[in-house]
């Protein structure tokens, strides 16, 4: 049985290294390519399989080979693909540049969404499959699936949290997100989505607004600036750990991984979960590719331990 259902995107990410981004109509020279697995959520699925939890993974795949490779890849996790359903569309791809610093530009493929099953389609598994979890994640890319699953799991008492990027913000707006707000525990938004969502700048007065509309915590991700939770009336800073990136594609996921299963697994507080969160996206960005990048547990706990913090990640600890 999963802890933890992932409901969203799957897709391969063609990743291109360069030494550094092309001007309009300039040619530069490819360093390095490489066909990895990617999606947002199923990028997720894997950090949190690699951290010990168990996981399962909902989304959709095309009947190809980049399918068959990308559901192969997330069985050889542990991870759970009984939902992950075959579709008539092509897999989606992703274009993913990374130049010497480690940050990239993306160019998604529309049927990241398209692919993304009904709820008409995943319901008579959701029964067995939501037995025993503890928590529901979604980036909402396709939403009405993502509010009938988060209705159905805040039915038998899962938390739902939900990793909100900017596009999805932008496509449907506060008042077609705010049913699935309602239904979230955990808003998990990077700053660019937060202030889109709520068109404000300061990220607390942001993350404090959002708040009325149903989470009770809301944890950004800031990049190179680290993290910031708000919940109740704390609000939680934690510095991102000073690395050399060679690849940041995934590290927000990474950092959602490394929260979920710290705070919702084995029931760290808030602050010690950021903490750990903040080294799982530290060491993920220390390698080409978002799943592929994934630390196991115990390397999240040496990188802690050579910086002065000795946090446990064993299973020992009652969940929340």
């Amino acid at each position: 049985m999963a802890q933890v259902i992932g409901l969203g995107e799957i897709c391969i990410d063609w990743t291109i290294r360069v030494k550094r981004f092309p001007q309009v109509d300039e040619k530069v020279y490819i360093v390095e390519r490489k066909m990895l697995p990617g999606g947002v959520v199923a990028n997720f699925t894997v950090g949190i399989a690699m951290l010990g939890a168990s996981v399962a993974f909902i989304g959709g795949i095309g009947k190809d080979t980049h399918g068959k490779f990308l559901v192969n890849s997330l069985k050889k996790k542990g991870i759970d693909t009984r939902l992950t359903l075959l579709r008539s569309n092509p897999t989606a791809i992703n274009i993913i540049i990374v130049d010497e610093t480690g940050e990239r530009q993306i160019y998604m493929d529309p049927y990241l969404k398209l692919n993304v099953p009904s709820f008409e389609e995943i319901k008579n598994g959701l029964d067995s499959m939501l037995a025993g979890a503890k928590v529901l994640h979604t980036s909402a890319i396709r939403l009405d699936t993502a509010i009938l699953t988060a209705r159905f799991a805040k039915r038998k008492g899962i938390k739902v949290t939900f990793d909100l990027e900017k596009h999805v913000a932008e496509e449907y707006g506060l008042k077609e997100l705010k049913p699935l707000l309602e239904l979230t525990d955990i808003l998990m938004p990077n700053k660019m989505g937060l202030r889109t969502l709520m068109q404000m700048e300061s990220i607390i007065e942001a993350a404090k607004e959002v708040m009325k509309y149903g989470p009770s915590t809301v944890v950004v991700t800031m990049g190179e600036r680290g993290s910031l939770i708000v919940h109740e009336d704390k609000v939680i800073e934690t510095s991102a750990f000073k690395i050399k990136p060679i690849d940041t594609t995934g590290a927000g996921d990474a950092f959602n991984a490394g929260f979920v299963y710290a705070y919702l697994i084995l029931g760290l507080d808030l602050r010690e979960a950021s903490l750990v969160a903040n080294a799982v996206a530290a060491l993920k960005c220390m390698r080409l590719g978002a799943q592929a990048g994934m630390p196991k547990v115990e390397e999240v706990e040496k990188f802690l331990r050579e910086r002065g913090y000795a946090v446990s990640l064993s299973c020992s600890s009652d969940p929340k």
